[in-house]
């Protein structure tokens, strides 16, 4: 009877173990916090197999850490994740007319020029743009200006 008690403790410390190990490794992987929490767990569960607790507690204690750590934490990890998100007033400049200062294409990364900034630029669509011709700045993505074809009743502001 004790040497299979013996084996089943070996076997939930190394299934504990090797848990740890893989969330581990996927949480480093993606850093998206995502198995922390679950490691966590896991660490408790370990430490109470290795204390001979029945693997019953030991599950139940792995649900119970992981779900608190998970109300604990969460709303705060989500708030730090949002902290990427870098706000400008960038965004005015959306619908503004601009002037290309080099040639915008398919291909092609141009460049604008709009309340004295230069922008790089893409075209919208699979459209072609000549230096000092007027475009119509559509969205901001990432460093670029994403542009179409100014609409000819438009003001356009340098």
């Amino acid at each position: 009877m004790l040497n299979i008690l013996l084996s089943v403790t070996t076997t939930m410390l190394i299934v504990w173990i090797v848990f740890i190990v893989v969330s581990s490794i996927i949480e480093i992987e993606t850093q998206d916090l995502i198995t922390v929490w679950f490691t966590l767990g896991a660490i408790v569960a370990l430490i109470a197999c290795a204390l001979k607790a029945d693997i019953i507690v030991q599950l139940i204690l792995f649900v119970v850490v992981t779900a608190v750590a998970i109300a604990c934490t969460r709303p705060l990890a989500k708030k730090m994740h949002n902290k990427e998100i870098i706000h400008t007033n960038s965004d005015r400049i959306i619908g503004a007319c601009a002037i290309v200062t080099k040639e915008i294409s398919k291909d092609v990364i141009g460049e604008v020029k709009i309340d004295g900034r230069f922008w790089r630029a893409i075209p919208l669509e699979n459209e072609h743009f000549s230096i000092d011709e007027k475009v119509i700045i559509q969205a901001i993505s990432g460093t670029k200006v994403i542009v179409t074809k100014e609409n000819k009743n438009e003001e356009i502001t340098l």
